[in-house]
């Protein structure tokens, strides 16, 4: 079946399933999102050196949870990010970095549990050295109504992603890991990163999580929105 094919398939499932963001985060007691921009254009953190010192970017989003206390903070989906500089953005076939982002990113702090959206089997459950990889993150295959995907868990702290197996079933509902820090999540603000994949292609122990802007269309079709499952306006 082609990406298309696939993509439209999906679309008119999830059409008719709809989750909330207190199925992934079920114990902060928070239900609603808050969507920041971090865009080229974006204001909260302006420039590579902001973005990448942990201290500063961490305060800009305590003011911004602070205005929203009862919001996750989110976003991400299919932004151009220019804050994709270590070497493992690079482009086989191109001189560009790879810089739109393929999933949603949920900036919550350190320690956070975070559950499976749906039952699964573990297909990939690594934890990454390089500097702004994934650090610890699992990847589920689901097969749903037919519908069979995948969904991708990042910056999981070590322990918890390894506690995992090639193989194992994961209930839905089920604490999947919780976030790490930033030493151990590639050299991240602590966060969750939340990707769907409808083929994981040819890749084994590893996804892309940030594509070519010249190659977006077909990372579309491969990687949907995760919105088309929690159907959020702040999304």
């Amino acid at each position: 079946m082609d990406e298309k094919l696939l993509f439209e398939k999906f679309k008119n499932w999830s059409a008719n399933n709809t989750f909330s963001l207190a199925d992934l985060f079920p114990e902060i007691n928070k239900t609603e999102a808050y969507h920041i921009d971090l865009s080229i254009k974006n204001t909260t953190v302006k420039t590579e050196a902001e973005f990448n010192n942990p201290h500063f970017f961490s305060k800009q989003l305590r003011k911004i949870q602070k205005k929203n206390p009862s919001k996750i903070i989110t976003g991400g989906y299919l932004e151009k990010r220019a804050l994709y500089t270590s070497d493992i953005y690079n482009a086989k076939n191109s001189s560009e970095k790879r810089n739109i982002h393929l999933g949603v990113d949920f900036w919550l702090p350190e320690s956070t549990p975070v559950h499976a959206l749906f039952q699964g089997e573990v297909v990939c459950a690594l934890h990454q050295k390089d500097y702004k990889g994934y650090g610890g993150f699992i990847i589920l295959k689901h097969q749903l109504d037919a519908i069979e995907f995948y969904t991708l868990y990042g910056h999981l702290s070590e322990k918890s992603t390894l506690e995992h197996h090639i193989g194992d079933t994961v209930k839905k509902g089920t604490k999947i890991g919780i976030l790490g820090n930033y030493e151990e999540n590639g050299k991240w603000v602590p966060h969750l990163h939340f990707q769907i994949m409808l083929s994981l292609l040819d890749y084994k122990n590893d996804f892309p999580g940030v594509a070519l802007e010249g190659e977006i269309e077909f990372w579309k079709a491969i990687c949907p929105n995760p919105n088309l499952l929690f159907k959020s306006a702040a999304l």
